[in-house]
Parts: structure tokens; C-alpha cells; sequence
């Protein structure tokens, strides 16, 4: 049948697509959380609420081809998992992949290393065989950098090391100040320790930019660190095996703060990365439609056992 289905899991929201032939596509976006509710992907209780939300865009019997790009979804087994449990609750073809992984089809590259930066950060390839390979995605509250909770958590270290050096907090420091409510540095660690969570955290991100903006070193230090770490992460999946004609990066925080793509895009060619970097300018969804339509033709998947046509990267990268 014409049917495909695309969905986009993110940290924070689902993106859910639909296209049946000349029909033009049906989109429902909806907060990740409240279909999952703290459970697992592969939780049937999860599953049957977000089948039921992609049966309100017409896959009344299960039978369209079905591609699903989520986050949480970093390693062989937890895709496999999570394709098992979609596959268990509906009849028709279904591919799992990593969220990240829906970037180069999203840009029409069919070798290509995806970097995503937003509420999570990941970058994410595939050998020449095809074999998915990933590097961070290891959570907001340690590593993830780049994503918006990873931002203010690095700004308020910064913040901090400004504050034991003897020196007066910029612009940075006096944001986040009035943002956690916090008299000062000493209570502002407190603050933000004690109100730890993703959400919580992630809201302080675009003080970091608008702070850049105005000029400060803090903050433009903790962008381009979050982006020479992304770079050294491309670097590792090239080194590991990664094939690709491109980087290509999505995410909330990267697609909107074109501070850190700018930053991104240096770190990569000062790191020797030779493939052209690219921001995705359309919803990530639409690499799951590829996908699906691939799926659904028997015509591909997510990657092609070809060489990719530039190298990997320089021997030696370019000194900072």
C-alpha cells in the first residue's frame, strides 16, 4: 500500500508523519513524555500510546511501512528491543534506528554522519557495512555536549571558576544569577544542584547565547568548547570506521542558535574533518519518510555498503 509513517522521538518532543500517495503529509507533534510517561520505549503500556497516536493519522490496521528515529535508542540492543516491541503490537514492516540517524536521510545524503544538539546530544554513523556506530548520548546531567542542560551546567562551572579566581561575574554570571534567584555564586551551585533536572536545566541555554552576544568570554568559551567536544566526537566515529559524505546537524539548540553551528563548524575543520558540514533546515521527520519509503519499496535502509567519496579526515588536524 502508499501508507508510510515517520516518527521523530526526541527528549522532548514526537514528531509523528504520515504520506499516502498524492495525499499531502499529516503531522502531529506531541510531548514525548506523555506517551511514555517515564517508561521505557519498549514498554508495551508505551507502545500502545504511541500506536495510538499514529492510527489518528490513518494506520487504522497496522499495515503501512513504519520508520521510528528515537532517542534512547544508542545501542544494537536497544534498538532491537524496541523494533521487537513495535513489531509485537502491529502487523507491517517497521525500522528502528537512533534519532540522530534520521539526519542524512533527512538531507538527501545517504552516507552521513548525524550530530544532534537539543535537549540531548549524540553524533552517529554507520560502518561500510552498514553497522550503526555511536559516540556521547550519555545523559544531560554528564555528558551530552552541546544540548541545552549540558550548556548552563558548563556555564555555571564557568561561572563558578570565575568566581574562585577572584573575578566578578559578566554578563553570564549575572543571568544566571537572577535566573536561579540566587544572591550568589556560593548559592547558585546550590540552587542549580538542588533543582536538578533536564527540564530545569535546559531553560538556562539561552542565557548562555544571549550572554555571548553581549560579549561574554564565559559564554562564548562554553559554546566553543561544547562544539570542539561534537567535533572530537565526529572525529572518534571517523577514526572507529564511519563512512560519510557529510555531517549533518539537528537539534533544537544547534537549528536555533546559530552561534553554536557557526563554533561547530570551525571546531570540525580545525579537528581535520574534510566532509561538509550542513545544519538540517527541516524537521528530522522527513528522514524517517525516507526511510520508510525505502522500507516500504524494499529498496534501501539506513546506510549503503559503498564507499563514501571524501576521506574520512586529514591525517593530522589543524593546529588550534
Amino acid at each position: 500500500m502508499d501508507r508510510i509513517i515517520g516518527i521523530d522521538v526526541g527528549g522532548t518532543k514526537t514528531h509523528v508523519r504520515a504520506e499516502d500517495g498524492d495525499v499531502a503529509a499529516r503531522d502531529r507533534t506531541v510531548p514525548t513524555r506523555d506517551w511514555q510517561q517515564g517508561r521505557g520505549l519498549d514498554h508495551q503500556d508505551s507502545i500502545r500510546s504511541l500506536l495510538s497516536i499514529v492510527r489518528t493519522l490513518g494506520d487504522d490496521d497496522g499495515t503501512a511501512a513504519l520508520v521510528v528515529g528515537a532517542h534512547g535508542c544508542d545501542t544494537p540492543a536497544q534498538i532491537e528491543a524496541f523494533h521487537a516491541a513495535l513489531s509485537a503490537q502491529r502487523p507491517g514492516p517497521v525500522l528502528v534506528t537512533n534519532d540522530a540517524a534520521l539526519v542524512g536521510p533527512a538531507a538527501g545524503v545517504t552516507h552521513a554522519i548525524g550530530v544532534i544538539a537539543g535537549t540531548g546530544s549524540i553524533v552517529v554513523g554507520a560502518t561500510m557495512d552498514g553497522s550503526p556506530i555511536a559516540v556521547g548520548g550519555h545523559g544531560w546531567m554528564i555528558a551530552d555536549p552541546g544540548s541545552a542542560p549540558a550548556l548552563t551546567r558548563e556555564a555555571v562551572r564557568a561561572v563558578i571558576r570565575r568566581a574562585d579566581e577572584g573575578g566578578e561575574p559578566d554578563a553570564l554570571g549575572r543571568a544566571l544569577l537572577s535566573h536561579f534567584a540566587a544572591p550568589g555564586v556560593n548559592e547558585l551551585a546550590w540552587m542549580f544542584m538542588s533543582t536538578a533536572t533536564m527540564h530545569r536545566w535546559a531553560e538556562g541555554a539561552r542565557l548562555v547565547f544571549d550572554a555571548a552576544e553581549q560579549g561574554s568570554k564565559d559564554a562564548l568559551e562554553t559554546i566553543e568548547a561544547a562544539a570542539a567536544e561534537l567535533a572530537h566526537h565526529v572525529t572518534l566515529l571517523l577514526d572507529r570506521g564511519a563512512v560519510a559524505d557529510a555531517v549533518v546537524a539537528a537539534g533544537g539548540v544547534v537549528t536555533n542558535q546559530p552561534l553554536l553551528a557557526r563554533a561547530l563548524e570551525t571546531e570540525l575543520v580545525l579537528a581535520g574533518v574534510t566532509q561538509p558540514f550542513r545544519v538540517l533546515d527541516h524537521p528530522p521527520v522527513a528522514g524517517a519518510i525516507a526511510l520508510a519509503r525505502d522500507l516500504r519499496d524494499g529498496t534501501g535502509g539506513i546506510t549503503r555498503a559503498t564507499a563514501p567519496s571524501t576521506p574520512g579526515r586529514t591525517t593530522q588536524p589543524h593546529p588550534r
